[in-house]
């Protein structure tokens, strides 16, 4: 249910040269996937340097609630984050969230899915926003997860632009506000 992450993200304007590493480290591709992500309104954190967020993913017709809290991202580490997921059976959730909380944005991307043990790839297309790379390793905490993931961020950065510091909702969020201030 809960487990901690080490995570970075970062914008990118070309795919093919990460997909080409990632064939190289013989990672392998789980699939493409398209996902809309409703993230509802949270009470304020007193803690402002983790932001606590909450979104119902639904990929392929199959809901998860997602709860994370999560730092900013920086270009010199990873950022580890705290997820916790359910897998959802009752569609109504939805629409009880809806009420209860209310929506903060709808994220809709499609998702290139890699993996090596225990590290994820993603590389998403997200609506209105752009190409992002996303690396994620499942950690104990320990000093070999922190140096297998700077193994893997150093392979990819040549190909990268910069770290994305927030979540896909405040990239989303920002261009929904840019798009209301020019119309």
């Amino acid at each position: 249910m809960g487990k901690l992450n080490l995570e970075l993200k970062y914008l990118c304007n070309d795919f093919s040269p990460i997909r080409k590493i990632l064939k190289d480290l013989r990672a392998r591709k789980i699939g493409t996937f398209n996902q809309k992500d409703y993230f509802f309104n949270l009470p304020i954190s007193k803690d402002q340097k983790i932001i606590p967020r909450l979104k119902l993913r639904i990929q392929e017709n199959e809901y998860t609630l997602v709860y994370y809290e999560r730092g900013d991202f920086s270009d010199t580490s990873a950022t580890p984050a705290k997820v916790t997921l359910f897998k959802v059976s009752d569609k109504k959730l939805l629409d009880f969230l809806k009420k209860v909380l209310g929506i903060k944005v709808v994220v809709i991307k499609k998702r290139d899915l890699w993996k090596k043990d225990r590290a994820v790839f993603n590389l998403d297309t997200v609506r209105n926003v752009g190409k992002i790379f996303e690396i994620e390793i499942a950690t104990d905490g320990g000093l070999k997860d922190r140096e297998l993931f700077n193994h893997y961020k150093n392979k990819f950065l040549p190909y990268l632009n910069h770290v994305v510091k927030r979540s896909n909702l405040d990239l989303v969020l920002g261009q929904t506000h840019s798009n209301n201030l020019d119309h």
